[in-house]
């Protein structure tokens, strides 16, 4: 049987807010992919703090997965061996997967793509004179409205689960993002000091996003979602 959001945090339905984000914090820690833990686990375990965390969601969740509404014993025979046949899951399966695909990947993937595809273009238009100060608000308001499209890229990762048969792309996505999202902090602490290190370290984390990128477009073009 499939965990509730409480149980893969290993929380009692009544755990307070401090006993959900420490449950978090120790889990994330133990299972997180760059420590050696398993992907599928630690995305698991990200999708229930995204919802437990969110007061708005966490009430709705509560209300769906507590209620009282009637169980599966009150369900026909017919609609039970519909809904266990292996052809019925696996419809429901592909639906869900094209379904987070359209919704949630391409969206992210393109929004990221606005951002790390004129990186290159700007920081050779600021390199001309990284002092003069209409090339620096240039550069400025680039990695504003970039900040502003990872944004929307974690609202949109937000509204639905990734379905467990492509957890690995799902998690592959939330890694390009992150590393998007530290590269701006770092292209912004650039521009507030000109330390070249800030500036290095942004440009690699971009390398790595466009990795990552890349990867995803492969998993997806072979697996034909």
């Amino acid at each position: 049987m499939e965990k509730n959001f409480y149980e893969e945090l290993g929380l009692e339905r009544n755990a307070t807010k401090s006993e959900i984000k420490s449950s978090y914090r120790s889990l994330v820690k133990q299972h997180h992919p760059d420590a050696g833990g398993d992907k599928e686990r630690f995305l698991a375990i990200q999708n229930a703090w995204e919802t437990l965390n969110d007061p708005v969601k966490k009430e709705k969740y509560d209300k769906e997965i507590f209620s009282s509404s009637a169980s599966f014993d009150s369900l026909n025979e017919n609609w039970e061996e519909k809904f266990n046949s292996k052809k019925y899951n696996s419809a429901l399966k592909d639906k869900e997967v094209k379904t987070w695909i359209k919704e949630i990947y391409t969206p992210i993937n393109r929004l990221i793509s606005e951002i790390i595809k004129p990186l290159n273009n700007e920081i050779k238009e600021l390199s001309a004179d990284p002092y003069d100060d209409e090339l620096m608000e240039n550069f400025c308001n680039y990695i504003s409205f970039s900040k502003k499209k990872i944004e929307k890229v974690y609202r949109i990762y937000n509204k639905k689960l990734v379905p467990k048969s492509i957890a690995a792309l799902g998690l592959d996505l939330y890694h390009c993002f992150s590393h998007v999202k530290d590269a701006l902090s770092e292209l912004d602490r650039y521009t507030q000091g000109y330390v070249d290190d800030y500036l290095f370290g942004g440009k690699e984390m971009i390398k790595e996003a466009k990795r990552i990128q890349t990867k995803m477009a492969m998993e997806k073009k072979n697996k034909n979602f």
